[in-house]
């Protein structure tokens, strides 16, 4: 049982470090203006809708890597066919995508895709972890 929650949480965390990685590298490569208040919240909504296309499709290939190798990390370390632990990931790394599209507006097409994301990710993750 401490493997399998052990390996969740590997997976999570290895998850948030590639999204965090590729961030901010996107950071580098869109980087926001110095004048920008990020406490205020109608600034920073009217900013985002300027943003290229090319700043959300970054973001959402680090949240498809980094799901994928949570899934790889969960099978390797749990080394169970179960499909509970990579659907805890998937749903845990679901929320808290869902409170980052709350916190500013994102492009309508940016959210659905990120809602449907994670989970087959992370089942693909552990599906290459497995050799299938």
């Amino acid at each position: 049982m401490t493997r399998k929650i052990f390996a969740v949480i590997a997976g999570v965390i290895t998850a948030i470090l590639c999204f965090v990685s590729v961030e901010t590298l996107n950071h580098q490569i869109h980087p926001f203006p110095t004048s920008l208040n990020f406490n205020n919240t109608k600034q920073v909504n009217e900013y985002m809708q300027t943003v290229p296309l090319s700043f959300w499709l970054l973001v959402l290939a680090g949240w498809a890597v980094g799901s994928v190798l949570a899934g790889f990390v969960i099978q390797k370390i749990s080394k169970t066919d179960s499909m509970i632990l990579p659907s805890i990931a998937g749903i845990v790394l679901t929320l808290s995508s869902i409170t980052n599209l709350f916190a500013f507006q994102h492009p309508v097409w940016f959210m659905v895709l990120a809602l449907i994301l994670f989970v087959p990710a992370v089942f693909l993750g552990n599906a290459l972890a497995k050799g299938k």
